[in-house]
């Protein structure tokens, strides 16, 4: 079959509709419908053809059925008439403007050659990206794609939401360039995140390089600042990739010692280990005690994830901006192509109305309600896709990609039931809701499964409800050794009758070493019971005679295996 003509991403012309393009998908991600999280609505791509050009494409979910599985990073496919659009988003992620329409005439298929580079990097030196005088820096530009060394780190940010708990991460920290030249990265949230994994996993490693591709950036104060997109930015780290390994090779060979000696490189001052975080910074609770926690904070409980709350309800419509929940809202406005009336058009609406001031977008989200157990109690918490992603190394798109049949219909995905009988170290947020409703549903902002973490918080546990209860405090009946009490203080005694003494503490049952005296604890007993025998019927007690008949439904055995009378309290006359 004879390859068609191949037409390149610049050369595409508004005019023509019968072209091929050859190109590798460099990022992909989905969108879900607005009405139902659970259905992808469409697939956005970045596409790259082999001169280095890229271009943003998407298709309808309904629409790619046929080529589905091809969809996915690094792939090369031949696309045959494909449509132009008008790319109409406000923050863009290529320098082109218009994208590709992937229409139902659309045909796609593989393209066994590789097209360009693997992961589709277009750096830009930092002395490249000039200020301009005319801009009013209050907005970002993009996209920008940054490769530097990492010479200094500053203290991460953590901001609580109070609204619902969640936490806002913010990390900043200082790149270099083989040119000398040095900018600021700050990143957000899943992507801050990534760093900090990174240092604390890696903190004796002082040579890291950083790859920071489709991000954006502003001037602030004559320095410039790159920072990450949405979901689209991609941050690699000391990864085994040409580009980390040969920059590294170069950036080393030209650093003398006096001027490595200023790197302050990975600084582990600043990030807490999990031992610290979970030990130290918060303060620990059961379960049980959750209810009665009476202003906001942290807490740090232990549990074991029994089950879901809820297979019905795993992923939402989340604000691309804030992470919250948007809803669907129909509104009239008049029609648009200038005839008299109103038509009604569905926008998406944010809880958040700062977002609510600009055009709202929307992404898949996991948000999983699970019941965690401890001994002594249960409670629901809720577990976000910052966390699943973590433990499970999925996010609500790939699992929306890999169960789109079970997703359509309600089902729930069977990669999230290797969450279930995992221990974890809790981090959870008690907000004014918790408080004031007494409600019992708690937001995860962090959990660990560090087996150190673990065993020092179960050993509070220890103190609370022994594992053992019935070895704690109590020594055994035939055992040999004495408690450290003087015999004659064991009994107290008048001349009208004698009782056992009402002092018996707890403390003279944890004691198993014999007192001065080699009084044991057989002895005790044995007072102990002379003394309640007199307490009761001589009658009853006559049982134990050896002269006499046992009397029938009145016999126990005692913890030696001998049988004995039931005591009857003497009734007085």
């Amino acid at each position: 079959m004879e390859q068609p003509a191949i037409t390149s991403l610049k050369n595409l012309n508004l005019n023509q509709d019968d072209y091929t393009i050859k190109v590798r998908i460099v990022r992909l991600w989905s969108r879900t419908a607005f009405n139902d999280p659970r259905k992808v609505y469409c697939y956005d791509m970045i596409l790259m053809d082999e001169e280095g050009t890229k271009m943003q494409a998407f298709v309808l979910a309904k629409t790619a059925r046929k080529y589905e599985h091809l969809l996915k990073e690094k792939q090369c496919l031949f696309i045959r008439n494909p449509s132009l659009g008008e790319n109409r988003q406000k923050v863009k992620y290529v320098h082109i403007p218009t994208k590709i329409n992937l229409k139902s005439n659309a045909i796609v298929s593989v393209c066994d050659e590789p097209v360009g580079t693997e992961w589709g990097f277009d750096f830009s030196p930092f002395r490249s990206v000039v200020e301009d005088p005319n801009d009013d820096n209050k907005s970002f530009k993009s996209p920008i794609d940054v490769i530097g060394f990492f010479v200094k780190s500053f203290r991460y940010d953590l901001k609580v939401d109070t609204k619902d708990g969640k936490q806002e991460k913010k990390l900043t920290f200082m790149l270099q360039d083989l040119e000398g030249k040095q900018i600021y990265v700050t990143l957000w949230d899943a992507y801050a995140e990534q760093i900090l994994d990174f240092e604390r996993d890696n903190q004796d490693e002082k040579n890291v390089v950083i790859i920071v591709q489709f991000g954006k950036y502003r001037f602030w104060g004559g320095y410039l600042y790159v920072s990450n997109l949405y979901t689209v930015t991609r941050v690699l780290i000391n990864a085994e990739i040409d580009d980390i390994i040969t920059f590294k090779k170069r950036f080393l060979s030209n650093i003398t010692p006096e001027t490595s000696s200023s790197f302050s490189g990975l600084s582990s001052s600043r990030i807490k280990s999990p031992t610290k975080e979970y030990l130290s910074d918060f303060q620990f609770r059961t379960i049980g005690a959750l209810n009665q926690i009476s202003e906001q904070k942290f807490v740090i409980i232990v549990g074991t994830i029994k089950s879901f709350a809820s297979e019905d309800s795993w992923i939402y419509n989340a604000c691309r901006n804030c992470n919250r929940k948007v809803t669907i809202k129909t509104i009239s406005k008049e029609k648009q192509d200038g005839s008299d009336g109103f038509e009604d058009i569905v926008v998406l609406e944010c809880k958040d109305d700062g977002c609510n001031s600009k055009t709202v977008y929307s992404v898949p989200r996991i948000r999983v309600p699970i019941r965690v157990q401890d001994c002594t109690g249960i409670v629901t918490l809720t577990l976000f896709e910052r966390e699943v992603l973590k433990l499970l190394k999925v996010n609500a798109s790939q699992l929306l990609d890999k169960n789109l049949d079970l997703a359509n219909e309600g089902n729930f995905p069977p990669e999230l039931n290797a969450l279930l009988n995992r221990k974890f170290a809790f981090k959870i947020a008690i907000g004014s809701f918790n408080i004031k409703n007494k409600s019992d549903g708690y937001s995860v902002s962090k959990l660990t499964d560090n087996p150190t973490v673990i065993a020092e918080l179960d050993k509070i546990f220890d103190d609370i409800q022994p594992l053992d209860e019935e070895r704690v405090n109590v020594v055994s009946s035939d055992m040999k050794a004495a408690y450290e009490v003087p015999f004659n203080d064991s009994i107290s005694r008048t001349k009208a009758d004698e009782t056992p003494v009402s002092n018996f503490t707890k403390g003279m049952f944890t004691t198993p070493n014999e007192d001065g005296n080699g009084t044991s604890i057989r002895v005790m007993e044995n007072e102990l019971k002379r003394n309640l025998d007199s307490m009761y019927d001589a009658d009853v007690m006559s049982s134990q005679s050896s002269t006499k008949p046992r009397k029938a439904g009145k016999e126990v055995v005692d913890d030696d295996g001998v049988i004995v009378g039931l005591l009857i309290p003497k009734v007085e006359k």
